[in-house]
């Protein structure tokens, strides 16, 4: 096809391009302007460079196809959109706008339109109507003033459009040129609004603003467009723990201030609104202006336990299973509560779930504080395994709570609440949570009218995990009513039984029955009890049950995971600081379930890591691309030159270390007991013993083989000293007193004992009774006098448990990341991390920046080290060899942009020799200045080496002076997307940074 061009003696009409079994039409732009790209120069240069091609068949679908010519940045190409048809949607609901935070005095705004409105009624009723109020004030504003980012954006693209089309005819005077910048600059800023409103539509949470990746949120976001007669059993009869009459009255206290404000601040802002249409990051950033009414609000619940019915309404999202959904019961409904709901629901949750654990039976770990779901997985496998090893035949029952959430009777769920103690206060608070509900289904965004429900608690609404986990309590009660009846055995794990249905109660996925081993009669038993058989392994909350371990199969689903959330077509829409971003998140939504219980094979490691690696240097199956820097360094720490980006296996070898870390200190877990009984412990009860036999499904055997090397990491402090061996254990000093005086060892009475051995006790006094085989020598009376020394120098509380401590971050205790920080290797050294990643500069340059202090970006001598046969020269100064510190430092070309630059400042400078030297330098503040200052090194190099790639793939050339005017109109948009200046043109930012 041929390029029309401008400076053409005639246009040629639009050519049909032959393919190998159809033909291709072309579309000519019929609106907006007739070329789609211009070279920006000062002798103008436009051509018609490109269109949408479509076959016959497809446009035989459509009426009419338009291209149109949409409204260009800085790029040199003009977007272009097919136009086809429009559909018409139903009136969407009032959504609050983050992006609205961003505008100025907003906030002022909305305390003018608050304190203006006069209603009377309850405070509920005030709040309620205060913020209809505010909808309409804010629909009015959003319309007339701030823009679309309406009206803003609409006159400034009006303006960028005339003039380009003025362009099309003739090149722009410089006052026009001027003209433009500066709309070019006030758009950045309403962009960036946009890019706000495209994440929270997008709820692609991992991603920062700032990124500038709109059309990566508007992919994310344009894709979200039977009851058994069973007889209700009798629970009359049936023991259930009770909170105490303390904790029930702790329940119902007052709400406070400081409660409420930390309930609504630490509350994710981004998160889809209710029908009252207003996020969490309304109430955060208007709280001095809302907080009256909000804590009204709370009062009146407290006082009266009800509040405005319409403050509950709730919208109704149906999220898709599986691919392919088409039926009701392949559908997820999710609840999208109001904000003022979402509050109070909050505080009753934050109350209910420091008593959970203390009426809820140990067998459930889900949704109560202290307990991990990870530790079910975990038992089941342990007592399967037990199990498979004993050749014990048996029967596993996996049951399924169809629409469990669905089916919840309001009238049981208040009985249980009586049942465990609870006041009748707060059974009425929880009554009227989940009755006084009213749904409207969301149907392509348009909710469908509202209804009420007589039943089931949602979704979406943070009471109801913990809700539900009450009910199922009663399943638990009659589990071990059956277990103790003899209706259900068991289990067998070392000495004691541990039946499966009641230590791993979620184990629910279809009703169907599994043998253990080989079991007559399973199909019989499977038909008589209406069931489905099934084999082992499966699938148990998302991970493998009764699968070897070290299998690589298990990790299929998750690679599949990775490839998709990964997807080529995400890196085209995504800069490298949005891949980054993305990776992280992928890395830590997906397989850190998996690595928290599973040792990972080296093979799977290596296969996602590949992936990784592909997709963050924007390698696919068509186009190859050099992976520039060495996937040890990208995984070291910013401090140390890398991109933080965790290696899986040191990671995974983290996440299994703090199942060591929890056996020494959750001394009354379940999943402990368990692994004790089945395992047995070690002196003190510190980790377990070493599983010792054939293995198949046991995960502990991996886990435990860890302890040699993380005990090293660990330190003991001494309470009563019943559980510290005194010479093995590092409780005082900074290794085992047999490591520190060996001398003393090897003539100690008791070589195996504990602290408390050794401890007598006159009044408050300690005195220490340390006996040796005889008398010590001149020569070990030094150390006698240092070893006593020492152990007075310790202070022992005898009142208190003896307690295992992280010498890594004594004061803060386990982390992962502290252990992961250990394991890591320390990468190159110190490194400028600060200067490069903390500029106010766009996430892709700070990517070249870091590229570049490596020395990696592919100059002509790095390509030529990659077996590239390029000329090695320097196409700006054609006087040297193209190293990575000749173009951007030494270049007599760099060195005008940097001579500008220190004159501006008014600074003497000496270059340094590496360009990781360059940020190492350029440290300190300039006063008013340190944001530009911080930023101009991004903006020299990342200018250069745009020049530098114009003339070598473009054959472009700009002169030094267009070069230090491309510099400062990236270093004005730059700040002025910061929203800390006020900068109009260059001008402008040159006065500003003089001196």
């Amino acid at each position: 096809m041929r390029v029309e061009k401008c400076r053409d003696p005639e246009l040629v009409g639009c050519a049909m391009v032959s393919g190998g079994r159809f033909q291709c039409g072309s579309i000519p732009c019929r609106k907006g302007g007739d070329f789609t790209w211009s070279n920006n120069r000062e002798i103008s240069s436009m051509s018609r460079i490109d269109r949408f091609l479509y076959s016959a068949d497809w446009a035989e679908g459509f009426i009419s196809i338009t291209q149109k010519r949409l409204d260009r940045l800085n790029s040199d190409h003009f977007p272009i959109a097919l136009e086809c048809g429009n559909i018409q949607r139903r009136r969407r609901p009032f959504r609050f706008e983050n992006m609205w935070l961003k505008a100025e005095g907003f906030v002022e705004r909305v305390r003018s339109w608050w304190e203006s409105y006069q209603v009377e009624g309850t405070p509920s009723f005030v709040f309620a109507n205060k913020l209809k109020a505010l909808k309409v004030d804010l629909k009015k504003w959003n319309e007339t003033e701030f823009g679309n980012v309406n009206v803003q954006k609409k006159t400034l693209l009006a303006g960028l459009r005339e003039l380009d089309v003025v362009a099309d005819s003739r090149p722009l005077s410089a006052e026009e040129k001027g003209k433009r910048e500066q709309l070019a600059v006030d758009l950045g800023k309403v962009i960036m609004m946009a890019e706000i409103c495209w994440r929270q539509k997008s709820r692609a949470l991992w991603l920062k603003e700032g990124d500038k990746n709109s059309r990566f949120f508007h992919c994310i976001a344009s894709s979200h467009r039977k009851e058994d007669g069973y007889r209700r059993p009798y629970l009359e009869g049936i023991q259930f723990d009770t909170i105490s009459d303390e904790d029930a009255v702790w329940l119902e206290r007052p709400f406070e201030e400081t409660e409420i404000e930390s309930v609504v601040q630490g509350c994710n802002g981004d998160k889809a609104p209710g029908p009252d249409g207003f996020s969490l990051a309304f109430f955060q950033s208007c709280w001095s202006i809302v907080r009256s009414d909000v804590l009204g609000v709370c009062q009146e619940f407290h006082n009266h336990c009800q509040f405005e019915r319409s403050l509950n309404a709730t919208f109704v999202s149906l999220i898709p299973k599986k691919h392919g959904a088409d039926e009701l019961k392949d559908f997820r409904p999710i609840s999208l509560v109001g904000g003022m709901y979402k509050i109070i629901s909050k505080l009753l949750a934050n109350r209910l779930a420091t008593v959970l654990g203390k009426i809820i039976s140990p067998s459930q770990s889900a949704f109560v504080k202290g307990r991990q779901i990870l530790d079910s997985v975990l038992i089941a496998n342990e007592c399967l395994d037990s199990r498979l090893k004993a050749s014990l035949p048996g029967v596993l029952c996996k049951l399924d709570l169809e629409k469990a959430y669905d089916h919840v009777n309001w009238d049981f769920l208040i009985y249980l609440l009586r049942r465990c103690g609870f006041s009748e206060k707060w059974r009425h608070w929880i009554y009227y949570c989940v009755s006084s509900v009213r749904f409207s289904i969301l149907v392509n965004g348009s909710p469908c009218g509202f209804f009420p429900s007589s039943r089931g608690i949602r979704q979406g609404d943070p009471l109801s995990p913990m809700l539900f986990v009450i009910v199922m309590e009663a399943f638990s009660r009659l589990i071990d009513k059956a277990n103790g009846a003899g209706m259900l055995s068991g289990f067998f794990v070392g000495s004691t039984d541990s039946d499966p249905l009641e230590d791993c109660e979620s184990i629910w996925v279809n009703r169907q029955l599994v043998p253990v081993g080989e079991v007559p009669g399973i199909e019989e038993l499977a038909d008589i009890l209406g069931c489905k058989t099934s084999k082992l392994p499966m699938k148990y909350l998302g991970l493998p049950l009764g699968a070897k371990f070290k299998a690589k199969d298990i990790w299929n689903p998750i690679v599949e995971k990775m490839e998709r959330r990964l997807a080529g077509w995400k890196r085209i829409y995504l800069s490298k600081g949005g891949r980054l971003t993305l990776l992280k998140s992928t890395l830590s939504n997906l397989p850190t379930y998996f690595l928290s219980l599973f040792p990972i094979p080296a093979d799977v490691a290596h296969r996602i890591e590949k992936i990784q690696r592909n997709f963050l240097w924007g390698t696919s199956e068509e186009v190859a691309k050099f992976h520039l820097v060495k996937w040890d360094m990208v995984c070291s720490p910013y401090s140390h030159g890398g991109l933080a980006i965790k290696n899986l296996r040191r990671f995974n070898e983290a996440l299994l270390g703090k199942w060591l870390w929890r056996f020494g200190v959750e001394r009354d877990a379940f999943w402990r007991k368990v692994i004790m009984a089945k395992y047995g412990s070690m002196v003190g009860g510190w980790m377990s013993k070493a599983p010792s036999g054939p293995h198949g499904v046991g995960l502990w055997k991996f886990i435990q083989s860890k302890w040699a090397k993380f005990s090293k990491l660990v330190t003991f402090e001494v309470g009563d000293g019943s559980l510290i061996r005194f010479w093995d254990d590092v409780w005082c000093g900074e290794e085992p007193l047999k490591l520190a005086y060996p001398e003393l060892y090897r003539i100690a009475c008791v070589k195996d004992g504990q602290v408390a051995d050794f401890v007598q006790w006159r009044g408050h006094d300690v005195h220490w009774e340390v006996n040796f085989t005889r008398l010590a020598q001149d020569w070990e009376l030094e150390s006698i006098s240092s070893f006593l020394e020492l152990l007075y120098s310790v202070k022992i509380q005898r009142s208190e448990k003896d307690m295992m401590c992280w010498q890594p971050a004594r004061s803060k205790g386990f982390q992962v990341k502290s252990l992961y920080t250990h394991l890591s290797s320390p990468g190159i050294g110190p490194f400028p991390w600060k200067g490069i990643w903390k500029a106010k500069v766009p996430p892709r340059v700070v990517f070249f920046a870091w590229t570049a202090a490596l020395g990696k970006i592919l100059t002509a001598e790095n390509l030529r080290r990659r077996g590239i046969p390029v000329v090695s020269w320097c196409c700006l100064c054609k006087a040297d060899g193209e190293t990575v510190d000749h173009l951007l430092l030494h270049c007599p070309y760099a060195t005008e942009l940097w001579d500008m630059v220190f004159g501006l400042f008014g600074i003497q400078w000496v270059m340094p020799k590496r360009v990781i030297d360059l940020f190492h330098c350029w440290i300190g503040s300039v006063g008013r200045n340190s944001v530009i200052w911080k930023a101009i090194p991004h903006c020299i190099l990342w200018c250069l080496w745009r020049e530098r790639n114009a003339r070598t793939f473009e054959d472009c050339e700009l002169s030094v002076v267009e070069l230090k005017l491309h510099f400062y109109r990236f270093l004005l948009d730059w700040m002025a997307a910061t929203g800390l200046f006020r900068l109009s043109n260059m001008l402008d930012l040159i006065d500003y940074c003089s001196f």
